[in-house]
């Protein structure tokens, strides 16, 4: 592993054995990881024009039919009851089919900048919340109120903290010009239609890492490194990012571990240091992980052998869930602990480890019977 400072955030970026390698390094540890097929194009944040062909008010949602494999299934305000059969409207696609789940979209539509996230048709304006310097929050609710085109909503991103009216003006500008295409696009074509897709996954992911410093961004060789300089400059003006081709002697997914971090990411068992191991199941409804303590059971002081165990598990069971980006509903089953203060240890260890999670999330309390549950947010991206 290529020495590291603790703390430091490296994006790493390689096309490797047929696929593109997206990760983003803490110190020596792989903390997120996208491994997409260089063959598959993703169409997550498309943007279709698409017709209603079924109405489920009862499950306030409706399906359209926008040229894809299987109807986009979208949810709707007030049951879907001011649209109709044969109805043309715009949707975005906000998951990805996968798990025998068809894609999911949106008829809430958003064009994400790096510090602004354009959102036409809706009136919002609001600042990121890890933006937490008050001074910062009211400048840019100012800012927003000025320069927000009418009838769209505008939120800051956590990048937009330090950054002037001018380079965020500049962002809106092409972000309305964006709009304006597709708008035109939509005007001048029949659904089903695609208007707009981002073709580079590299941009997203860049764009979402910037709501922390970025050390550096460590690209595989000098033509990859050329082609990301040239989106930097186009899609990116302003960010402040330090980009360098890979030197070392070995392949870059090797020299900082992405290519063991995928291994481990697609196990089903883990082992942990004391000698326990961690389940991870995913089904149709929820995620189950169940900790295990394995051979070492401790004898006489079973509770502390638990308590250690289930902090091992805790940090490696939040380090999986961002390299997963496992998301819904997920239970963890500890080992049994009968003191409550070990317990209230093992909850504090797993709300500390998923605290640098940009994901939302929400965790409840460590149960009597040591269930931890978790609500989730997933990124926008997936495993191919």
């Amino acid at each position: 592993m290529t020495r590291a400072v603790a703390g430091e955030r490296r994006v790493v970026v390689a096309e490797d054995a047929g696929r593109l390698w997206l990760g983003l390094v803490v110190g020596h540890r792989v903390h997120e990881l996208v491994v997409l097929s260089t063959a598959a194009s993703s169409r997550l944040g498309a943007i279709y024009k698409g017709r209603v062909t079924g109405l489920a008010p009862g499950i306030s949602a409706v399906f359209v039919e926008a040229g894809l494999e299987r109807e986009l299934f979208t949810p709707c305000p007030e049951g879907g009851a001011a649209l109709e059969m044969g109805q043309e409207l715009l949707v975005q696609i906000v998951r990805e089919a996968g798990g025998g789940k068809g894609h999911r979209a949106s008829l809430d539509l958003t064009l994400p900048g790096w510090a602004l996230i354009l959102a036409p048709g809706g009136g919002h304006r609001g600042v990121s919340r890890k933006i937490r310097d008050h001074g910062k929050r009211e400048r840019l609710r100012m800012l927003l109120e000025e320069i927000a085109p009418a009838g769209c909503g505008l939120i800051a991103r956590t990048a937009a903290a330090d950054l002037t009216r001018e380079l965020l003006v500049a962002e809106l500008d092409a972000l309305v010009r964006r709009w304006q295409a597709v708008l035109e696009q939509s005007a001048q074509c029949e659904a089903p239609a695609l208007l707009f897709r981002e073709e580079e996954p590299i941009l997203s992911f860049l764009r979402d890492q910037l709501c922390q410093p970025i050390a550096e961004v460590i690209v595989e060789d000098a033509a990859l490194l050329a082609r990301l300089v040239d989106l930097v400059e186009a899609e990116l003006p302003g960010a402040a990012l330090t980009l360098r081709a890979h030197s070392g002697s070995r392949r870059l997914v090797e020299a900082y571990g992405l290519d063991l971090a995928w291994a481990e990411a697609s196990a089903r068992s883990l082992r942990l240091p004391s000698g326990g191991r961690v389940i991870i199941e995913p089904t149709e409804a929820l995620v189950a992980i169940d900790v295990n303590s394995g051979r070492d059971t401790g004898g006489a002081h079973f509770e502390e052998t638990a308590l250690r165990t289930n902090i091992e598990a805790a940090e490696l069971i939040a380090r999986q869930i961002c390299l997963r980006d496992l998301g819904g509903l997920i239970v963890i089953d500890f080992i049994d602990m009968l003191c409550r203060s070990s317990r209230a240890l093992v909850d504090q260890a797993l709300k500390d480890a998923l605290a640098e999670d940009r994901s939302k999330h929400r965790i409840l309390t460590l149960s009597e019977f040591c269930l931890a549950q978790i609500s989730r947010q997933r990124r926008a991206y997936r495993y191919q």
